[in-house]
């Protein structure tokens, strides 16, 4: 990029993030713009997600699948831009995609959707800046100044599109929560989410020796269940089923697991009181594997022969509902998303232009909108992308 350029240049967009929001933002309006991303390659974080197969979206996608401070905001964005109007986009261009258990919209390959966002993007007159760094944001008689590591960039509206804190790995390092703020604007608490939890320390020594083994189980923290594996690390628990009840589980809340869904193990038990089993032995054969059995009943475990009604009841309640407070999460590095972020009252629920400071945007995991596991959190990234661009899109 050119700094004499820049110096002369007022763009009518800069968009702060090169990611899924950012791209598609700037590929859903023709306008002359430009796309800042500190990364040497846009979109990593698109590129790494489904273990390199990329959940973009979810045929069920529905406010119900998302958490904020305010369960109306996204309901505009998301019905003004459906699964559907994406998997068309993807056929026009000939990518091919399928659909996965609970509705879960994958490409064959992330690369695919990474090269669709940017060649989308240029086609609407976006100059992609890449390995560019914004280093603050400021106005000047109407202007958008963003100083960036290869000068100054003027625009006439600006798009925040510069992610959540997750993945610092990736680039993520609280730019937009820092210009927010410059603006005088709210947030809501940050935190990991979609993430694995850690167990309380003085039972996280005797579950570490199950690190890497998994099980089918049923998760749940208040109101809010989910089956699937869980997965034993060397801290705590992880898997797809941990990793949805991560969002709505809140600091200080008990967690519940069933490592029997569907199983009454006190029924178990007592069906096989008369045996020579033990406990573990008794689990074994209904599909609970004696090594994660003995772990969880710990000092429990016996001959099912010579228990007392207590210890029965005792043993049923360690599998059926194992409970735990966590001692926290892994943490931010590890996370998919960040939950919280800028409060949704600041920005408007059908443009996304921040009430208090017009001509300035913010779109996708910035904003106070995170969704479950499953393709959700990608779908917002598009469907608030768009609602910004259509309102950019009216002022030219």
């Amino acid at each position: 990029m050119d700094a004499n350029e820049l110096k002369n240049t007022v763009f009518h967009t800069a968009v702060i993030g090169g990611g899924a929001s950012g791209l598609f933002c700037a590929g859903s309006f023709n306008a002359r713009k430009i796309v800042l991303e500190a990364n040497a390659k846009p979109a990593l974080k698109v590129s790494v997600s489904g273990g390199g197969k990329c959940n973009f979206s979810n045929t069920h996608v529905s406010a119900a699948d998302y958490l904020s401070q305010n369960k109306h905001f996204c309901k505009n964005a998301l019905a003004a831009f459906k699964p559907q109007d994406f998997t068309r986009l993807l056929d026009q261009e000939r990518i091919p995609w399928e659909e996965r258990q609970n509705g879960q919209l994958f490409a064959k390959d992330a690369r695919e959707i990474v090269r669709f966002l940017t060649a989308r993007a240029k086609r609407q007159n976006t100059q992609l800046a890449l390995g560019v760094r914004a280093l603050n944001v400021k106005r000047e008689n109407g202007i958008f100044v963003t100083d960036t590591s290869a000068g100054p960039v003027r625009s006439q509206y600006l798009v925040l599109a510069a992610g959540g804190l997750s993945y610092p790995a990736l680039g993520a390092n609280g730019f937009g929560l820092k210009i927010a703020r410059q603006f005088g604007l709210s947030e809501t608490e940050e935190r990991p989410a979609l993430v694995g939890l850690t167990l309380p320390k003085e039972i996280r020594a005797r579950f570490s020796a199950l690190a890497g083994n998994s099980v089918p189980a049923r998760v749940w923290c208040g109101k809010k269940s989910f089956e699937g594996p869980v997965l034993f690390t060397y801290d705590g628990v992880s898997g797809p089923a941990v990793l949805q009840i991560s969002l709505f589980c809140m600091p200080g809340e008990t967690v519940y697991i069933d490592f029997l869904p569907g199983q009454n193990v006190a029924g178990v038990f007592a069906a096989a009181k008369n045996s020579h089993k033990t406990f573990s032995g008794a689990l074994a054969e209904k599909g609970l594997p004696a090594k994660i059995a003995k772990t969880l009943l710990g000092e429990l475990e016996r001959d099912l022969a010579n228990a007392s009604r207590a210890q029965l009841e005792a043993a049923a309640l360690a599998v059926n509902r194992f409970a735990f407070v966590p001692a926290g999460t892994a943490g931010l590095t590890k996370a998919e998303v960040t939950a919280g972020g800028i409060d949704t009252r600041e920005v408007n629920p059908s443009t996304f232009e921040v009430r208090r400071v017009p001509g300035l945007y913010i779109v996708g995991e910035l904003l106070d909108v995170t969704g479950r596991l499953g393709g959700f959190n990608l779908h917002w990234a598009w469907s608030s992308g768009f609602a910004a661009a259509k309102a950019l899109e009216k002022r030219f």
